[in-house]
Protein backbone atom coordinates (compact mmCIF):
# COMPACT_ATOMS: atom_id res chain seq x y z
CA UNK A 1 0.00 0.00 0.00
CA UNK A 2 2.53 2.17 0.98
CA UNK A 3 4.49 1.76 -2.74
CA UNK A 4 0.89 2.78 -4.11
CA UNK A 5 0.92 5.93 -2.55
CA UNK A 6 4.36 6.55 -2.76
CA UNK A 7 3.56 5.66 -6.86
CA UNK A 8 0.84 8.29 -7.18
CA UNK A 9 3.02 11.31 -4.61
CA UNK A 10 5.44 10.84 -7.43
CA UNK A 11 2.68 11.42 -10.54
CA UNK A 12 1.01 13.93 -9.14
CA UNK A 13 4.28 16.53 -8.97
CA UNK A 14 5.13 15.39 -12.45
CA UNK A 15 4.94 18.24 -14.77
CA UNK A 16 3.95 18.22 -18.72
CA UNK A 17 5.50 20.39 -21.20
CA UNK A 18 4.24 21.05 -24.45
CA UNK A 19 5.55 22.41 -28.10
CA UNK A 20 4.44 22.93 -31.34
CA UNK A 21 6.52 21.82 -34.18
CA UNK A 22 8.80 23.96 -36.07
CA UNK A 23 8.01 25.99 -39.19
CA UNK A 24 7.45 23.79 -41.86
CA UNK A 25 8.75 24.24 -45.41
CA UNK A 26 5.11 23.78 -47.20
CA UNK A 27 4.68 27.50 -45.58
CA UNK A 28 7.71 28.56 -47.51
CA UNK A 29 8.28 26.57 -50.59
CA UNK A 30 5.48 25.95 -52.88
CA UNK A 31 7.28 23.49 -54.86
CA UNK A 32 8.71 21.44 -51.67
CA UNK A 33 7.22 18.02 -52.68
CA UNK A 34 8.89 18.49 -55.81
CA UNK A 35 12.22 18.32 -54.22
CA UNK A 36 11.39 16.34 -50.99
CA UNK A 37 11.79 12.55 -52.42
CA UNK A 38 8.57 11.63 -51.54
CA UNK A 39 4.78 12.20 -52.39
CA UNK A 40 3.88 12.02 -48.51
CA UNK A 41 2.21 15.63 -49.17
CA UNK A 42 0.57 15.55 -45.62
CA UNK A 43 3.79 14.68 -44.39
CA UNK A 44 6.14 17.95 -44.98
CA UNK A 45 9.78 18.53 -43.27
CA UNK A 46 11.04 21.57 -41.35
CA UNK A 47 12.27 24.36 -43.00
CA UNK A 48 15.83 26.00 -42.58
CA UNK A 49 13.91 28.60 -40.19
CA UNK A 50 11.64 25.55 -37.96
CA UNK A 51 15.19 23.78 -37.92
CA UNK A 52 16.84 26.63 -36.25
CA UNK A 53 14.12 27.50 -33.93
CA UNK A 54 13.96 23.49 -32.37
CA UNK A 55 18.14 23.89 -31.75
CA UNK A 56 17.27 26.75 -29.84
CA UNK A 57 14.44 24.60 -27.93
CA UNK A 58 16.59 21.91 -27.37
CA UNK A 59 19.15 24.70 -25.48
CA UNK A 60 16.67 25.90 -24.21
CA UNK A 61 15.28 22.49 -22.56
CA UNK A 62 18.69 21.43 -21.83
CA UNK A 63 19.37 24.25 -19.38
CA UNK A 64 15.96 23.40 -17.42
CA UNK A 65 17.08 19.88 -16.84
CA UNK A 66 18.57 20.05 -13.53
CA UNK A 67 15.42 21.76 -12.23
CA UNK A 68 13.06 20.19 -14.43
CA UNK A 69 14.13 16.75 -15.61
CA UNK A 70 12.56 15.32 -18.44
CA UNK A 71 11.93 11.37 -18.86
CA UNK A 72 9.96 11.22 -21.64
CA UNK A 73 9.87 12.97 -25.02
CA UNK A 74 6.27 11.62 -26.83
CA UNK A 75 5.70 13.48 -30.55
CA UNK A 76 3.41 13.44 -33.15
CA UNK A 77 4.57 10.92 -36.03
CA UNK A 78 4.00 13.36 -38.67
CA UNK A 79 8.21 13.99 -39.84
CA UNK A 80 8.18 18.00 -38.99
CA UNK A 81 7.08 16.92 -35.15
CA UNK A 82 10.07 14.05 -34.83
CA UNK A 83 12.55 17.03 -36.29
CA UNK A 84 11.51 19.34 -33.84
CA UNK A 85 11.92 16.46 -31.18
CA UNK A 86 15.12 15.35 -32.81
CA UNK A 87 17.26 17.83 -31.19
CA UNK A 88 15.70 17.75 -28.10
CA UNK A 89 16.55 13.88 -27.68
CA UNK A 90 20.22 14.52 -28.47
CA UNK A 91 20.87 16.78 -26.13
CA UNK A 92 19.22 15.09 -23.40
CA UNK A 93 19.84 11.59 -24.08
CA UNK A 94 16.01 10.82 -24.11
CA UNK A 95 14.27 8.42 -27.13
CA UNK A 96 11.34 9.90 -28.78
CA UNK A 97 8.29 7.77 -28.06
CA UNK A 98 5.73 8.28 -31.56
CA UNK A 99 2.54 8.72 -30.82
CA UNK A 100 -0.32 8.80 -33.54
CA UNK A 101 -2.96 9.23 -30.86
CA UNK A 102 -1.62 13.13 -30.87
CA UNK A 103 -1.19 14.06 -34.91
CA UNK A 104 -2.63 16.47 -36.91
CA UNK A 105 -6.23 16.84 -38.12
CA UNK A 106 -6.79 14.15 -40.42
CA UNK A 107 -8.75 15.41 -43.05
CA UNK A 108 -6.33 13.97 -45.53
CA UNK A 109 -7.08 10.07 -44.62
CA UNK A 110 -5.43 7.67 -44.21
CA UNK A 111 -2.31 10.18 -42.89
CA UNK A 112 0.73 9.18 -45.31
CA UNK A 113 3.18 9.59 -41.62
CA UNK A 114 6.13 7.13 -41.88
CA UNK A 115 6.33 3.95 -39.54
CA UNK A 116 8.63 4.22 -36.69
CA UNK A 117 11.30 1.61 -38.54
CA UNK A 118 11.30 4.10 -41.48
CA UNK A 119 11.16 7.19 -39.17
CA UNK A 120 14.22 5.63 -37.08
CA UNK A 121 16.61 6.03 -40.73
CA UNK A 122 15.63 9.59 -40.67
CA UNK A 123 15.82 10.63 -36.59
CA UNK A 124 17.93 7.66 -35.08
CA UNK A 125 16.41 8.61 -31.90
CA UNK A 126 13.21 6.94 -31.92
CA UNK A 127 12.11 4.29 -29.53
CA UNK A 128 11.12 0.98 -31.30
CA UNK A 129 9.93 -0.30 -28.01
CA UNK A 130 7.16 2.19 -26.96
CA UNK A 131 3.68 0.52 -27.92
CA UNK A 132 1.19 3.64 -28.67
CA UNK A 133 -2.01 4.73 -26.52
CA UNK A 134 -3.41 5.08 -29.80
CA UNK A 135 -2.27 3.42 -33.13
CA UNK A 136 -2.35 4.29 -36.68
CA UNK A 137 -4.99 1.62 -37.56
CA UNK A 138 -7.26 3.56 -34.24
CA UNK A 139 -7.34 6.67 -36.51
CA UNK A 140 -10.05 7.98 -38.37
CA UNK A 141 -10.58 10.70 -41.00
CA UNK A 142 -11.58 14.48 -38.86
CA UNK A 143 -13.29 17.06 -40.35
CA UNK A 144 -11.67 20.19 -38.24
CA UNK A 145 -9.74 20.81 -35.55
CA UNK A 146 -11.94 19.99 -32.69
CA UNK A 147 -11.83 16.44 -33.84
CA UNK A 148 -8.18 16.37 -33.25
CA UNK A 149 -8.22 18.30 -30.42
CA UNK A 150 -10.74 16.01 -28.22
CA UNK A 151 -8.55 13.09 -30.03
CA UNK A 152 -5.37 14.61 -29.44
CA UNK A 153 -6.31 15.48 -25.27
CA UNK A 154 -7.97 12.32 -24.62
CA UNK A 155 -4.61 10.01 -26.23
CA UNK A 156 -2.11 12.41 -23.94
CA UNK A 157 -3.95 12.08 -21.13
CA UNK A 158 -3.94 8.06 -21.12
CA UNK A 159 0.26 8.78 -22.11
CA UNK A 160 0.46 10.91 -18.79
CA UNK A 161 -1.04 8.32 -17.17
CA UNK A 162 0.98 5.20 -18.09
CA UNK A 163 3.92 6.80 -17.73
CA UNK A 164 6.21 8.40 -14.79
CA UNK A 165 7.76 11.45 -14.54
CA UNK A 166 8.06 14.52 -16.65
CA UNK A 167 6.85 14.85 -20.24
CA UNK A 168 6.98 16.51 -23.25
CA UNK A 169 4.32 16.36 -26.15
CA UNK A 170 5.38 17.44 -29.79
CA UNK A 171 2.30 18.32 -31.45
CA UNK A 172 0.42 20.67 -34.25
CA UNK A 173 -1.63 23.47 -34.28
CA UNK A 174 -4.89 21.57 -32.88
CA UNK A 175 -3.53 18.43 -31.39
CA UNK A 176 -1.73 20.73 -28.94
CA UNK A 177 -4.93 22.67 -28.10
CA UNK A 178 -6.43 19.60 -26.73
CA UNK A 179 -3.20 18.64 -24.67
CA UNK A 180 -3.34 22.01 -23.20
CA UNK A 181 -6.88 21.42 -22.33
CA UNK A 182 -6.35 17.88 -21.05
CA UNK A 183 -3.76 19.38 -18.57
CA UNK A 184 -5.98 23.14 -17.72
CA UNK A 185 -4.71 25.26 -20.64
CA UNK A 186 -6.10 27.21 -23.10
CA UNK A 187 -5.22 29.36 -25.85
CA UNK A 188 -3.21 29.26 -29.50
CA UNK A 189 0.22 27.61 -29.50
CA UNK A 190 2.78 28.55 -31.77
CA UNK A 191 5.78 27.23 -33.12
CA UNK A 192 8.57 25.72 -31.05
CA UNK A 193 6.85 27.59 -28.18
CA UNK A 194 7.10 26.02 -24.44
CA UNK A 195 4.04 25.19 -22.38
CA UNK A 196 3.92 24.45 -18.86
CA UNK A 197 1.47 22.26 -16.85
CA UNK A 198 1.16 21.39 -13.45
CA UNK A 199 -0.77 20.10 -11.28
CA UNK A 200 -2.67 21.75 -7.68
CA UNK A 201 -1.14 20.72 -4.58
CA UNK A 202 -4.52 21.73 -3.24
CA UNK A 203 -7.40 20.25 -5.84
CA UNK A 204 -5.27 17.83 -7.57
CA UNK A 205 -6.42 19.37 -10.85
CA UNK A 206 -4.02 20.41 -13.39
Amino acid sequence: MAGTEEEGTVQDKARIFMTRHGARIDKEDRNWLSKAGHRRHDDPHLSSAGELASRELAAKLQTMQREAPLSHIVSSPFLRCVQTAQPIAEALGIPIKLEPGICEVLTIFPPNFLEPDELAKLCPNIDLTYEPSVSRRDLRQEYGDGQAARRAGAAASQVQQRLRGNILFVGHGASCLGIAEAFGGDGYVGYTSLSEFRRSSKTGRW
